[in-house]
């Protein structure tokens, strides 16, 4: 185990943070873009905003994904902030899981999409244009409350000991 030195971990937390926003605004634009596809009446908007998600998702959801979960675990392992703690575990793993959609499920998905779509004739489109957007959101924007909350505090369990009450003050 390391130990991040101060300018390491202002780095680190720098790249954390720029990453993991940039992938939330990612997220929020392919929901507004995915909004204007099913919605819109003009078959060359629906074709502009299907193409737009898919060629967004397909060049920036992977490398602002994987940053943001390599410089999560780097963070996680050179910081006091460890899987000890239940809130890094959460955040971890709804992160992988995030990633993990994103590569095999968003980007194909929205590839198909595009390659379906025709500028000259509307389109009926699944709904799970809009899901993905909307569960990523929220998977983000969970970890954002999740980093600044940190809730519940250490496990118990990981750390093989129950908790000491502090001792009684005496009153004077």
């Amino acid at each position: 185990m390391f130990k991040l030195r101060r300018p390491a971990y202002r780095a680190v937390i720098i790249v954390h943070v720029a990453a993991s926003v940039a992938w939330l605004g990612l997220s929020l634009c392919l929901l507004v873009l995915g909004v204007w596809a099913t919605t819109t009446q003009a078959p060359a908007e629906q074709y502009a905003a299907g193409t737009a998600m898919s060629t967004l998702a397909g060049t920036l959801a992977i490398p602002f994904g994987a940053i943001a979960l390599v410089s999560g675990i780097v963070l996680m392992l050179g910081t006091k902030w460890s899987l000890a703690y239940t809130w890094v575990a959460v955040k971890l793993v709804a992160t992988a899981i995030a990633f993990a959609l994103t590569v095999f499920s968003l980007r194909p998905g929205l590839a198909a999409t595009a390659a379906s779509l025709d500028p000259a004739s509307l389109q009926v489109l699944d709904s799970q244009i809009l899901a993905a957007p909307i569960v990523s959101s929220a998977i983000y924007l969970g970890a954002v409350v999740l980093s600044y909350v940190k809730p519940w505090g250490r496990r118990r369990a990981a750390l093989g000991r129950a908790r000491v009450p502090a001792p009684a003050r005496s009153a004077r």
